[in-house]
């Protein structure tokens, strides 16, 4: 009797958590929310990437749906990775296929993202994985991202300047003249607890003249902001879970499309340009449509991605 009415109680509990998820009674289309897209912009529907590496295909397609105030409420993934694994000093490569679904939900200044990721190995079943969580956030009344899980974020109007995460680790995102974002710096504490510079990527890359007309910023799907790598809740770079650079969410984006990268070594060290000493950039090829948006981007090291949009 005792063990029954045990499992009353535990039901009546879940049931009670189910009732004050997010998603029971939340209208995406009324949801009152600081946080506004850029209005005029063309919505993208999807972004698919693929890439090459050492023979093996990589792909990452993420597929965006939006509530009546255009604000992202949606996105469902599906990449083909791989994970490498040592055994007797010979590096095996095993083909990992992931599927994931992220939901966006604008409460007043309050803001959460709920994500599920699979991970399915066909030659390997033991290492498939699902997970799901929760990440909570808020807005400042300028529609940015005050904080969002560990970070907090410092603007100059709408500006970011500085991402401090739980650590003491800071992000510094760089910009050109016009406020293209072209990579990012990260700063922690040294054994006198001074700030001290870790990692310096802040010329990643270079842009041309193209307007980016869109919803979407190609700059924060690439990774060069650098705060994706700050969640680990979302993966990294341009196979992030879910956006939010990306998407305005924190704060003004680059207002052009990245055009060069900046060329690194096997060891990840800048490469020099021997004729004229200064830091080598490969120089992509963007096609645009009729409306002057992008419909696919090859970039220097042949990374392709693809762009589709809602209408």
């Amino acid at each position: 009797m005792k063990n029954i009415l045990r499992l009353m109680i535990l039901s009546l509990c879940a049931v009670a958590f189910v009732a004050c998820s997010d998603g029971d009674d939340y209208n995406a289309d009324t949801a009152v929310s600081p946080y506004e897209p850029v209005q005029g912009r063309r919505l993208v529907a999807q972004v698919k990437t693929t890439n090459t590496i050492d023979g093996r295909d990589y792909s990452w397609e993420h597929n965006f749906a939006y509530d009546a105030q255009g604000r992202i409420k949606e996105i469902n993934s599906s990449f083909v990775h791989y994970r490498a694994y040592t055994f007797d000093n010979v590096v095996r490569y095993y083909k990992c296929y992931i599927t994931s679904q992220a939901n966006y939900y604008f409460n007043g200044k309050n803001f959460s993202v709920e994500y599920s990721v699979s991970k399915e190995y066909p030659d390997y079943p033991a290492w498939n994985t699902h997970e799901n969580g929760k990440n909570n956030g808020q807005f400042n009344a300028n529609g940015t991202l005050a904080s969002f899980l560990s970070l907090d974020f410092v603007y100059s109007a709408t500006q970011l300047k500085e991402a401090h995460a739980d650590g003491g680790n800071m992000y510094l995102p760089c910009r050109d003249s016009s406020g293209n974002v072209t990579g990012y710096q990260l700063f922690g504490k040294n054994e006198e607890g001074l700030d001290s510079l870790m990692l310096d990527r802040g010329r990643e890359v270079r842009y041309g003249g193209m307007k980016n007309k869109t919803n979407f910023d190609f700059s924060g799907y690439f990774g060069y902001w650098g705060l994706e790598r700050a969640v680990p809740a979302i993966a990294t770079e341009y196979y992030a879970y879910y956006q939010l650079t990306a998407f305005g969410m924190m704060g003004a984006t680059s207002s052009n499309l990245p055009l060069a990268l900046l060329s690194r070594d096997k060891n990840g060290k800048p490469v020099i340009d021997e004729e004229t000493g200064s830091y080598l950039y490969l120089y992509g090829q963007w096609e645009l449509d009729s409306r002057e948006c992008p419909v696919s981007y090859v970039d220097g090291t042949g990374r392709k991605t693809v762009i589709r949009y809602v209408d």
